[in-house]
């Protein structure tokens, strides 16, 4: 790790006070924030600039030490002695400043200045002898001199807020060579709270007890990062001595936060609550009805249960269940009383930690509860307690749901063998035969084995809701081998719920509506999948506990219709959503890979190809089932590869191929489309269409007409739209959205040599979003045109396909390969893009300091190379609504 952290993110403060110092009439600034948050760093990074100008400055450090000393923290930048009879306040004034004009005095932790200090300060910005640079840890008292300053002299004061999560990551990728992961990076500044300190001792704690650990160019916790000895001394420093009591009420908010305030008060003094609230170690929040208290910075909380004993952290735990319990749930803190849902899950939590947990269903009540939320930390907790205190067949259907989708697959199967041959109700026999085929299926691939398990379920179970059941998983299942033959009669068929039904029928409508939604996306009836999804979340809004994994399947089924029929910004807006309800920590990784996945191929789509790769390495990182890691892998060996690093993505390619399943086959097509771009980009072009027609003949034979337009668009972009232009006509003809119309459209013109065709499809694309794509067409364009003997219209075409490519982040396609952009000279380039903006001859000439005539020479030059006639022309190629066009 490198032993000065980079100085990162504050761009916005670093500009605000760089033109505030360099302003005449800025008396000074005070950088106010936490202890930690970075005041001292940018202050130096902020005066290093300054020197680096002409500025001098001088450098001052306030402490307790030196606050009992006159002029204490100035005394080094003093003489040994004062001049006999000389004003003290006016000789250090002018020993500051020399012989300088205004230089700049920097003083860190200005709240701990001397009076003597403080009134030198206050001497200078009164006589503007110089510029002022304070720092102040925030809530400290200060000297009333220092008040002076921003109350009567014109002081800026700054508030300094602590680092944004995006500044946590440029900073740790900064630090350790290589990016970390989203959802570290996410944990890392929660936990800190963006304190730059806090983050810089507890990445070296975690590395150090390899709890944050590099794969496949990217970091990430594999464990939750230690408060090792360095951080542990500064959290304790921090928060400073306290009484017994304080203690105690310290402890208790640590470890059942957010606590309601009334019910603290019934543990605690209310006098030790308010001490630390009046210190700054609590906060105290209103949250509707309920007043709430929570710590002040969550490493506390660390630090808190880390030097807590055993035996008393567990007598705590269960005087907090005890006390909840006695408020009826209410959470003691003068709501309207009643069971919440949060208090369900904390009394359990709180009896598990204590030891004295001992009936299952609170347990099972709070796992349930928990997995509602997507929390499958806590649900897994909780329902293997449920499990281990008896709660049977019941118990370890839940927990198997919860397991299966963090992909741990041996525990789910573990957790339902562990009770299959006891006798259950039979709502509870469909759930656990449910569970049990989609683990064999989707996680152990053992569909033969799910599929007996499924026949056995609906044999023997006899009411229809159930029933219902059992077959929408079946449906599941055989939708993510491929086999959606059955999605349009499920979708027609669908059944409306009604108002009195059971668990079972909500269960089993919610699963088939978000298979359905997922398969007829594949097929291309992307209205269709839509019209299932908006469908599904209706009707389970009310009833998400029962179909929490249901819910994200839905989701899913909405952002493939939205990818299929074009639409990228609804796509993006779907996988939002979906780790919306995960949280930016969540297990749930077979829903997180995917949506990550989604992600990367929207960016890849959009020519964000080096963005895809970053985004998709992180869906690549390996966990329960290397079948769920392999999708990813080809994403990102497909963007390895239009990148131009052809080894390495072969290497990812035959990763992902190694783990390759017929029982996800729809989980797994991304496989497909990496296999034909690596040949393509390796320049195996043959051998790329050969792939891409197989490929496409295979989702044809399945009505997968999405796979099949994907499939046959790719081999009219390798160059073979004479063999699929009329397949890709059909496709289209049965699918919906913009973009299978527009696919087709590119396969006619290609095929026809149709130029002027080609330029009408990449203008479809381009309004799809689809970079890339638009390029690749234009390039086709180019050579149309030149064939059809009309160079300057192919130097135009051209010219579009290089600016294209030169958005694309260096992405190549076998298209763009064979491009040769047009060879403007770096004058050329300049003006072409003042021009562009709109900037006429004679502004232009006047910048550059050339004549009139020498920029419209160039001018005429320029609309030569690129095909075009006027500025209108250059405006719409290079212009700032075009893409980044870059000059070879």
């Amino acid at each position: 790790m490198a032993t000065r952290w980079p100085f990162a993110g504050r761009v916005e403060e670093t500009d605000r006070l760089l033109t505030l110092m360099n302003d005449p009439a800025t008396c000074g600034v005070a950088i106010v924030g936490a202890a930690g948050v970075g005041k001292s760093r940018l202050a130096m990074e902020v005066v290093t600039s300054l020197r680096s100008r002409g500025r001098t400055a001088v450098h001052a450090i306030a402490s307790m030490a030196a606050r009992g000393l006159p002029f204490g923290a100035l005394a080094h930048l003093l003489p040994a002695a004062l001049p006999q009879g000389a004003n003290p306040l006016k000789w250090i004034s002018d020993t500051l400043v020399g012989t300088e004009r205004r230089p700049l005095v920097l003083v860190d932790d200005a709240h701990l200045l001397d009076s003597g200090s403080a009134a030198v300060l206050q001497h200078l910005a009164q006589d503007s002898a110089a510029q002022l640079l304070l720092t102040l840890r925030g809530g400290e008292p200060v000297p009333e001199a220092v008040v002076t300053l921003w109350k009567d002299l014109g002081l800026v004061r700054m508030e300094l807020a602590p680092l944004s999560r995006h500044e946590v990551a440029r900073i740790l990728a900064g630090v350790l060579g290589d990016p970390v992961d989203a959802q570290s990076a996410a944990r890392l500044h929660r936990l800190t709270g963006g304190n730059a300190l806090f983050l810089r001792e507890l990445v070296a704690g975690a590395l150090d007890a390899g709890a944050l650990v590099r794969a496949q160019g990217l970091w990430r916790l594999e464990s939750a990062p230690p408060v090792a000895p360095p951080l542990a001394e500064l959290v304790a420093a921090r928060i400073g001595r306290l009484e017994a009591a304080e203690e105690e009420a310290l402890e208790y908010v640590a470890l059942g936060e957010p606590l309601g305030a009334r019910l603290l008060a019934g543990l605690v003094p209310a006098a030790a609550v308010e001490a630390l609230e009046a210190k700054g170690l609590i906060r105290v929040l209103v949250d509707g009805r309920r007043t709430l208290v929570r710590l002040a910075h969550p490493l506390y909380g660390e630090a808190v249960r880390a030097r807590s004993p055993l035996l008393r952290t567990r007598r705590r735990y269960r005087r907090l269940a005890e006390a909840l319990e006695a408020t009826g749930g209410s959470g003691g803190s003068g709501g309207s009383g009643g069971r919440r849902r949060d208090d369900v899950v904390r009394t359990a939590m709180w009896r598990l930690e204590s030891g004295t947990a001992k009936d299952p269903s609170p347990l099972l009540s709070g796992c349930e509860i928990a997995w509602a939320a997507h929390d499958a930390t806590l649900a897994a907790r909780l329902g293997w307690a449920a499990l281990n205190a008896g709660g049977g067949a019941e118990a370890a259907a839940t927990l198997a749901d919860v397991l299966s989708f963090s992909e741990r697959f041996a525990d789910s199967e573990a957790a339902l063998t562990s009770v299959w041959d006891e006798p259950c109700a039979p709502q509870v026999r469909a759930r656990l035969a449910m569970r049990r085929a989609w683990n064999l299926n989707v996680g152990l691939l053992r569909p033969g084995e799910a599929d007996e398990v499924l026949d056995a379920a609906e044999a023997t179970l006899e009411q229809p809701s159930l029933r219902m059941m059992v077959r929408a998983m079946r449906l599941n299942l055989r939708i993510l081998r491929g086999e959606v033959h059955e999605c349009a009669a499920a979708a027609d068929l669908m059944p409306a719920g009604g108002p009195h039904e059971g668990t079972g029928a909500v269960v089993g409508r919610a699963m088939a509506l978000g298979i359905t939604a997922y398969g007829l996306a594949y097929m291309g009836r992307c209205a269709a999948a839509r019209r299932m999804s908006e469908r599904g979340m209706a009707e389970v809004e009310t009833g998400r506990d029962v179909a929490p994994s249901e819910v994200l399947t839905m989701v899913a089924g909405r952002c493939l219709a939205e990818l299929f029929a074009g639409d990228l910004d609804a796509a993006e807006r779907a996988a939002v959503h979906g780790e919306q309800l995960l949280g930016e920590d969540s297990p749930v990784r077979l829903f997180r890979r995917l949506f990550l996945q989604w992600h990367g191929e929207i960016a890849r789509m959009r020519g964000r190809v080096a963005d895809a790769a970053t985004i998709v390495r992180e869906a690549a990182m390996p966990a329960g089932g290397g079948h769920f890691t392999a999708p990813a892998l080809a994403e990102l060996a497909h963007c390895t590869a239009l990148l131009g690093d052809q080894r390495t993505a072969t290497t990812l390619l035959e990763r992902a191929e190694e783990d390759r399943a017929d029982a996800v086959y729809l989980l797994q097509t991304s496989i497909d489309v990496a296999q034909r771009w690596v040949a393509a980009a390796g320049g195996r072009l043959t051998r790329a269409v050969e792939l891409a027609l197989s490929h496409a003949a295979r989702a044809r034979a399945q009505d997968l007409y999405g796979i099949e337009l994907v499939a046959l668009h790719d081999a009219v972009r390798f160059g073979a739209a004479a063999k699929v232009a009329a397949r890709l006509g059909e496709v289209a003809a049965r699918h919906d959205g913009r973009l299978a119309a527009i696919c087709a459209g590119h396969a006619a013109a290609a095929a026809a040599g149709d130029a002027e065709g080609l330029e009408r499809v990449a203008a479809g694309f381009t309004e799809l979003g689809m970079a890339l794509h638009a390029g690749d067409v234009h390039a086709q364009a180019a050579a149309a045109f030149l064939a059809r003997g009309r160079p300057r219209q192919a130097r135009a075409a051209a010219a579009r396909a290089t600016a294209y490519a030169g958005a694309c982040q260096g992405a190549r396609t076998p298209m763009l390969a064979r491009l040769r952009g047009p060879a403007l000279t770096p004058r050329e380039t300049e003006i072409a893009r003042l021009a562009a903006s709109g900037l006429a001859s004679k502004d232009i000439a006047a910048m550059l300091v050339v004549s009139i005539r020498t920029v419209d020479n160039h001018l005429q030059s320029v609309y030569g190379k690129l095909g075009v006639n006027s500025r209108t022309d250059l405006a719409a190629l290079l212009g700032p609504d075009s893409p980044t066009w870059q000059g070879d």
